[in-house]
């Protein structure tokens, strides 16, 4: 007689997931999808058929597409924010430290940029109001980068423009820099990202004349 112990375990189906493993498998396919397709094709729908899960499945850790979204960024600011302080903290001089940290920015975003366009708000309605730690993380970055420029301020003196503001223009710089490659718009211009980030490092280095001005 057969009994329940002589049937054969059942099988996961490839591409279905244990609830606990869920989560981190939509945010790595989201990242995948913005790479392949573009952030517009993020949707939890189209995410749960490409892991093989029910459309409802996702509602389990996102409640739509953005608390995905920001999840996404979140992490990505965790994983930049790190990578600037290791940047910052591996120098001591104070202008050495601006362009390294100048250096690993535009390095974040080239090896990272399916995550660098959700961070920067691309995909996020008008008025969008993140979630705390989103924010956090946010700013954990940016207190890198004010920090470095308050200590180089103090060294080369300059005039009494607000440490905000200096930190504000260095941003936009690095940023725009970073924009413009990941979205194609500057790679005409250079031999390869060798001769990307080498350009870049220069045009960090040299913009530190300003902030002494």
């Amino acid at each position: 007689m057969l009994t329940n112990m002589s049937r054969s375990p059942r099988r996961k189906r490839p591409g279905h997931y244990h609830h606990g493993d869920l989560k981190q498998a939509l945010i790595a396919e989201a990242l995948k999808v913005i790479d392949e397709q573009g952030l517009a094709a993020v949707t939890t729908r189209a995410l749960a058929r490409r892991l093989g899960v029910s459309h409802a499945a996702p509602g389990h850790h996102f409640a739509d597409r953005e608390a995905l979204l920001a999840e996404v960024a979140t992490e990505g600011f965790r994983l930049f924010a790190a990578a600037l302080e290791q940047a910052a903290w591996a120098e001591s001089e104070p202008g050495e430290r601006f362009v390294a940290i100048g250096r690993a920015y535009l390095r974040f975003a080239a090896d990272h940029p399916s995550y660098f366009r959700v961070m920067f708000g691309r995909g996020f309605p008008k008025g969008y109001h993140p979630p705390d730690q989103f924010r956090r993380e946010s700013n954990r970055a940016y207190a890198v980068l004010t920090g470095v420029v308050r200590d180089l301020a103090l060294v080369l003196g300059g005039d009494a423009t607000p440490i905000d503001e200096l930190a504000f223009g260095a941003w936009s710089l690095v940023h725009g820099m970073a924009m413009l490659w990941i979205d194609g718009s500057a790679t005409y211009a250079f031999a390869g990202r060798a001769d990307f980030e080498a350009t870049g490092e220069r045009v960090v280095r040299r913009s530190i004349v300003g902030l002494g001005a």
